[in-house]
């Protein structure tokens, strides 16, 4: 899978990480936020970089990291199309995909050590939207995305 994946200074580190892991699982990453210290990039800029890459279809999943989550967060859902999900465990990835059909992950570096990281990722991405609930409950939350997407359109003019 393609992967584009941003951070700022506060996400830096664990960003680094998880490039090396996507990378040894056989994915793909471009990098379009901070990449080095030497060279700034505000948490609000990297998460757009990443979102409007999602928002126009250029990559399915998307991976943002900054010290809490919250603003990256925030920044990307202003983008149609992206459910960018902030995440502190397993429960919570598995439940963004399996639910909200989240195609951005965000991670917060303060609060998550990298092999913990790793676990959220995986459990995001073998979880797919509905695998884990019953054929009448799919077609629940298959109605709610086409109905969010309704919203989406009202509010993304």
């Amino acid at each position: 899978m393609q992967f584009v994946i941003g951070s700022t200074r506060a996400g830096l580190q664990l960003k680094r990480s998880i490039i090396d892991y996507l990378i040894k699982q056989g994915h793909t990453v471009e990098d379009v936020g901070m990449k080095d210290e030497e060279h700034f990039v505000p948490y609000h800029i990297s998460a757009a970089n990443v979102a409007s890459l999602i928002s126009q279809g250029k990559y399915e999943k998307g991976i943002i990291i900054c010290g809490t989550g919250a603003g990256s967060a925030i920044v990307a859902n202003k983008f149609k199309g992206v459910y960018a999900v902030h995440c502190t465990n397993s429960f919570e990835a598995k439940k963004a995909s399996a639910i909200n059909n989240a195609n951005v992950l965000v991670l917060a570096e303060w609060l998550t050590p990298a092999n913990h990281a790793f676990e959220i990722i995986n459990d995001w991405l073998s979880t797919s939207f509905g695998s884990v609930f019953e054929e009448e409950w799919q077609k629940f939350l298959a109605n709610c995305l086409s109905e969010i997407k309704e919203i989406e359109y009202k509010n993304f003019k």
